[in-house]
């Protein structure tokens, strides 16, 4: 008898710009049946991975690309990794049938589509379904005018899901303008916590370049032309003026300090924090918070029921424009200077939560 092929295996590109709720798309996606068989594929820029931890999965297939954007540094990666989840899962050792692959918020989808539509070692073994790309409705607009790699995002998606509509910065219909004159063929979904009909991202179709617009077109030709050797930091020019911070603290943090320091940080830098986001051990709290926020528009913490591990150290990742290496060298000094009296009632981000 003839082993005849299994069919390609489907893949879906999630993007969209920082903060713009992927994670919180991606957990509410894998907590539905119809996604219960998904190997998840995760990239991060920075040299902390997070979102991992933050992701609830209910399989083992869920892989970390770290410390760089899976648009440049990360391509060879991304191959690898997709090869050896085929390979892995012809031999038994694995059991999924989709793919979904969390893009950084800094990423260029074109270099990646192409990776995905003209590898042959992918062509028998993957199809790209379809590009999602979450949009921000409170602070998308802006965004969309300051950021090629967001404009990119929703001009190559065949489906927007548009997020935090019920944020009271929301201005949901400048944000639909802004996406129609970028991608008038793509239907915009509202997302509203992270929540959205699976059914939307399994008939997609496949994503075919022959329906974009001459730009996208144009973009994803770009990518055929090899580039020249360029070193690494070169080869992130998109990220000039973007930098990424991981801090990791050993002992469990003040909650009133933490909270000074936020309010010190959105105060000074709010509108040049484009990502904010970690798991924070707080004195005399057993279970890790997770903070999050996107310029000065941060969400209610959550606590966790549990950490991952054995390590119980706070973890932040930041991911700044146009700091210099002495803003940085006092914003991480500032939170160990700090001084609070804890007897005192405590009001603040953190502490309310505490409390409560």
């Amino acid at each position: 008898m003839i082993d005849l092929p299994s069919a390609p295996v489907p893949l879906t590109l999630l993007t969209g710009f920082l903060g713009s709720g992927k994670t919180t798309v991606l957990n509410g996606l894998l907590r539905h049946p119809d996604f219960g068989r998904t190997a998840v594929i995760i990239n991060e820029f920075g040299e902390i991975g997070l979102d991992h931890e933050l992701v609830v999965s209910t399989t083992e297939t869920m892989v970390l690309l770290q410390s760089g954007c899976m648009c440049c540094a990360l391509r060879g990666d991304l191959l690898d990794t997709l090869i050896e989840l085929a390979e892995r899962r012809e031999a038994g050792e694995l059991v999924f049938d989709r793919v979904m692959i969390e893009t950084t918020g800094l990423a260029d989808p074109a270099p990646i589509l192409h990776t995905l539509l003209t590898s042959i070692d992918l062509s028998e073994r993957f199809v790209t379904d379809g590009v999602v790309a979450t949009v921000d409705a409170a602070t998308g607009a802006g965004t969309l005018l300051r950021h090629e790699e967001a404009l990119r995002q929703v001009a190559m998606a065949d489906l927007v899901l548009l997020t935090k509509t019920d944020q009271p910065e929301a201005d949901e219909p400048a944000v639909r303008r802004e996406i129609a004159a970028l991608n008038a063929g793509a239907p915009v979904d509202v997302a509203l916590h992270g929540r959205i009909d699976p059914r939307r991202l399994t008939v997609l179709g496949h994503f075919d370049p022959a329906m974009k617009s001459s730009q996208v077109r144009d973009w994803l030709r770009q990518e055929t032309v090899p580039a020249p050797h360029l070193a690494d930091v070169e080869a992130l020019k998109h990220l000039d003026a973007i930098r990424s911070i991981s801090w990791v603290i050993d002992e469990p943090i003040s909650a009133n300090a933490f909270d000074l320091w936020m309010e010190m940080l959105m105060a000074q830098r709010g509108a040049d924090l484009l990502r904010f986001k970690g798991l924070i051990h707080l004195q005399g709290v057993p279970h890790p918070f997770v903070v999050h926020g996107v310029q000065h528009i941060f969400h209610p913490p959550v606590l966790l029921t549990d950490w991952q591990g054995e390590d119980r150290r706070s973890k932040l990742v930041l991911i700044l424009r146009d700091f210099t290496d002495p803003e940085l060298r006092d914003l991480f000094s500032a939170l160990n200077s700090i001084a609070v009296t804890e007897h005192v009632l405590p009001v603040g981000y953190l502490s309310a939560e505490v409390v409560s």
